[in-house]
């Protein structure tokens, strides 16, 4: 019976496997020299997309951070910090809800046009040209510290073939090596 009773604690009780992930995580970071990818935070509504209506230079048709993604973006910038974790620097979308995420996180952030969705053709889009500029720039970046870019499914996706969930973090060389996850929710 007591064998049963420890076989059943071991198969329910949730493991720290992905806390030791995150542990890995940080000290990766820790290191220096890592390109830190996160999707935006949670936006209000969540799904379906931007409005027909999107224009980059105009918050009002695009979906943006709510309560939960502010709250979100926050607890990353905190994350950073309580690990001490340096950062070389931040880029970001040109669409609100990266730069949000961005400066809720971080504080300072540079835009960085490569970083756009082109999810949506028709608001200058162009995949080809944006992920060429993004490799570029990473083979030519070089510090000691890290590089955090803020964009979308849709380039993180295309650049290093992994689906996020909304502010989580991957973590890859500058050959977009994937190394580690973090989540944020």
């Amino acid at each position: 019976m007591k064998k049963i009773i420890i076989l059943l604690f071991l198969l329910f009780v949730p493991t720290s496997s992905s806390a030791n992930e995150n542990t890995a995580g940080w000290n990766l970071l820790k290191n220096g020299g890592k390109i830190v990818w996160i999707r935006h935070a949670i936006t209000t509504p969540s799904c379906c997309g931007d409005p027909d209506n999107l224009k980059i230079n105009d918050r009002s048709t695009q979906r943006n951070l709510g309560n939960e993604g502010i709250k979100q973006s926050k607890k990353i910038g905190h994350m950073f910090k309580k690990n001490s974790i340096q950062i070389d620097q931040v880029l970001s979308s040109q669409f609100e809800r990266c730069r949000d995420t961005a400066k809720y996180a971080f504080g300072d952030y540079k835009d960085f046009p490569a970083l756009n969705s082109f999810f949506r053709q028709g608001i200058g889009a162009d995949a080809k040209r944006q992920l060429a500029e993004i490799k570029s720039f990473v083979k030519n970046w070089n510090s000691t510290k890290n590089l955090v870019f803020v964009t979308h499914q849709v380039v993180i996706s295309n650049s290093i073939n992994e689906t996020v969930a909304s502010g989580e973090m991957v973590i890859t060389d500058k050959n977009f090596k994937v190394l580690a996850r973090i989540p944020t929710l």
